[in-house]
C-alpha cells in the first residue's frame, strides 16, 4: 500500500490529470490527510502539495534520475540545496520533488522578515554550476 502512495507522490509531481478527475482526487487527498488513522496523511498532504503545484506551475520537465526514484521510493522526498549569498554566506533548504524557485525566494524572504509580498519580486535566483568553473571543451 505504501508503494502505491509513492507512485501516487511521483506522478502527481509529474503529471496534471483531468479536469473531470481533478475534484475527486482532491477529495480524496484531503479525506486521506484528515483519516483517523493517520498512517497515510503526511505523504497524502504531500501529494495534494504536488498535485496542486502540478496545476499551477505545470509539472516537473525534467523527469527524476534513478538515484531520485530510488530515495522516493525508500520515502525520502526531499534533499538539502546549497544556496550561496554576496560575501561568502551559505544557506542549506529544504528542496522537494515540487520546490520552485518561488518558493526558495518567499523562504528567504521569511527568514530575512521580509514581510511585504512585493519584497519576493526584488530577488532573483543565479544557478551556478560545476563550482563556477567553465565546463571542458569537447
Amino acid at each position: 500500500l505504501l508503494k502505491g502512495w509513492r507512485l501516487l507522490y511521483i506522478l502527481t509531481a509529474f503529471y496534471r490529470c483531468s479536469a473531470v478527475l481533478k475534484p475527486f482526487l482532491l477529495k480524496f487527498l484531503q479525506d486521506a490527510c484528515k483519516g483517523a488513522s493517520g498512517i497515510f496523511q503526511g505523504i497524502a498532504s504531500a501529494c495534494e502539495q504536488n498535485l496542486r503545484k502540478t496545476f499551477q506551475f505545470g509539472g516537473r520537465s525534467v523527469y527524476p534520475s534513478n538515484l531520485e526514484l530510488k530515495a522516493i521510493m525508500a520515502g525520502r522526498s526531499s534533499k538539502r540545496q546549497l544556496f550561496l549569498f554576496p560575501g561568502g554566506t551559505e544557506r542549506h533548504l529544504k528542496i522537494k520533488t515540487c520546490t520552485v524557485a518561488l518558493d526558495v525566494i518567499e523562504e528567504l524572504c521569511y527568514e530575512m522578515a521580509l514581510q511585504r509580498l512585493e519584497a519576493a519580486d526584488e530577488y532573483t535566483i543565479f544557478i551556478v554550476t560545476n563550482r563556477g568553473e567553465c565546463p571542458a571543451a569537447s
